[in-house]
């Protein structure tokens, strides 16, 4: 529908509403229609009066009409009016202090009921993030840049490539938080790439090695100690923590600490026969002294097996009798399969194959197999005159 003809006196004006036409040049075919949308590039102009009562009458500097309709809606739209001088502004929230974040964030683990071990993680590194900040006077996350977390993750101890990439995700999942929170404009952490880890190898006993530990003679409680880990591939810290209550028979059951897996793992009958000789503890086979606390249950056992076997093994330490259970599985007569060696490990299909997939022997001599079936055979050496 065409806008209504455009009136040249003052009380049209006061009753016109904006509205649209085109002023066409001197050699344009269509100058008899004013209101042509379609097939004419002349100038589009708007006439009439806003919402707040002004009279226009000026040119949009387009040729387009559904572009000039676009302009004068944006004309029409009432202007938001300016709040009165004394009007009271309202008020700027404060910064996020890191203290106040740090506490919610842990609040909000809590809250998701993540693993314990999981949160004492988060604490550690929040104790050293709050000394950091303490250090260079930083008292919000927002002063919290890239170059200060860089500048964080140089005072890092850990060695371990692995150990530092697992301390910068949780870096990572705090600040993301605060970003998603709106405590931060950006997240400072997200161009802060991971240290790269050359893949290690599982290190387990050598033959050797594993009759040197198993033959050494130990107390009775150490040496029992010493076949569960052998026997089961348990964690130092779900070792030290059994109960008579985690045995079906001569089979573990246990929930992992580490990822909440539940494990069912059968040892040899006499090591279950001399762990129900041993006098308990507090309800639990392994308990030194009173203190229940994982860690330093873990602590003190891990101690005790370096001063034992430190002297026969020099590379000894606790986690190698979780791979030598694994690679003696593995290799066993028969074997084991891959997914039978992750169920009793605790871990996924794709963390054993990763780690122990070369250690594989029924997988291993399929390979070789298949790899000699391939092979040419020697060719006959013909004597060149």
């Amino acid at each position: 529908m065409h806008s209504p003809p455009l009136g040249r006196r003052c009380a049209w004006k006061e009753r016109l509403v904006l509205s649209l036409y085109r002023r066409h040049l001197k050699t344009c075919p269509n100058a008899r229609d004013r209101f042509i949308r379609k097939g004419d590039k002349c100038p589009v102009w708007v006439e009439g009066v806003d919402p707040q009562g002004v009279y226009h009458r000026k040119s949009l500097r387009t040729g387009s009409w559904d572009i000039g309709e676009r302009l004068m809606r944006d004309m029409m739209v009432p202007a938001v009016p300016e709040p009165p001088a004394d009007a009271t502004r309202p008020e700027i929230a404060p910064p996020m202090s890191l203290e106040s974040a740090i506490s919610t964030f842990i609040a909000n683990l809590e809250g998701e009921n993540r693993a314990p071990d999981t949160i004492r993680k988060y604490r550690l590194m929040f104790r050293e993030l709050q000394g950091f900040a303490d250090r260079h006077r930083l008292s919000t996350v927002a002063e919290l840049n890239f170059e200060k977390l860089v500048a964080f993750r140089k005072t890092w101890t850990q060695q371990g490539a692995q150990t530092r990439n697992k301390q910068l995700d949780r870096l990572k999942a705090f600040f993301s938080t605060c970003h998603d929170a709106g405590w931060i404009a950006q997240n400072p952490t997200r161009k802060i790439k991971q240290a790269s880890t050359p893949h290690i190898m599982p290190d387990p006993f050598t033959p050797d090695e594993q009759e040197r530990i198993l033959a050494k003679p130990q107390t009775t409680r150490i040496r029992c100690f010493t076949h569960v880990l052998f026997y089961s591939a348990l964690r130092i810290s779900d070792a030290c923590m059994l109960r008579p209550d985690d045995f079906d028979g001569n089979r573990i059951r246990r929930v992992n600490r580490k990822n909440q897996r539940v494990v069912l793992i059968p040892i040899p009958p006499y090591v279950k026969q001399e762990l129900d000789q041993l006098r308990l503890n507090g309800g639990y086979y392994f308990l030194i002294g009173e203190s229940t606390n994982v860690h330093t249950q873990a602590d003190a056992w891990r101690s005790i097996m370096n001063d034992m076997f430190k002297a026969d093994v020099p590379d000894f330490h606790c986690h190698r009798f979780r791979h030598t259970a694994a690679v003696n599985w593995l290799t066993a007569k028969p074997p084991l399969t891959i997914e039978e060696v992750a169920g009793l490990l605790g871990n996924s299909v794709k963390v054993v194959e990763k780690h122990y997939a070369t250690w594989s022997g029924a997988r291993q001599q399929a390979v070789e197999e298949k790899l000699a079936a391939g092979w040419l055979k020697v060719p006959k050496l013909v004597r060149v005159k």
